[in-house]
């Protein structure tokens, strides 16, 4: 029953977060240490993929997901049964800090490139 739940949470995740779903599973699966040697290499690979128009639509994806998922006090069990992230978080400030993390180098890679369209 419970793998069922599980999958349940996971396809709704999926479904209203797909972009953000993806890039999750893309670079914080079990392999981020040896694909990008950190998890801050994984954070700034994921921050460089895609087009703009591509970043701009995870970012939206995001905020929704942090006002409705990402005010949980702990995202660690969120961010598993959600994206099943493969990060190992001792402390629940370690996945907060991961997801603003993300936010802000996609932030500041798209107004990199947008100063520079200029």
């Amino acid at each position: 029953m419970m793998k069922t739940e599980k999958r349940e949470q996971r396809d709704f995740a999926e479904r209203r977060w797909p972009l953000l779903s993806n890039l999750i599973g893309c670079y914080f699966n079990e392999d981020f240490d040896l694909l990008y040697g950190s998890l801050d290499g994984a954070v700034a690979a994921a921050a460089r993929d895609g087009s703009l128009d591509h970043r701009r639509a995870i970012l939206k994806e995001w905020r929704d997901w942090n006002l409705s998922v990402g005010v949980a006090s702990d995202l660690r069990p969120e961010l598993k049964k959600c994206f099943s992230i493969a990060v190992r978080f001792r402390k629940p400030e370690e996945a907060r800090h991961l997801m603003e993390n993300i936010y802000d180098s996609l932030m500041e890679g798209i107004r990199g490139e947008t100063h520079r369209d200029i």
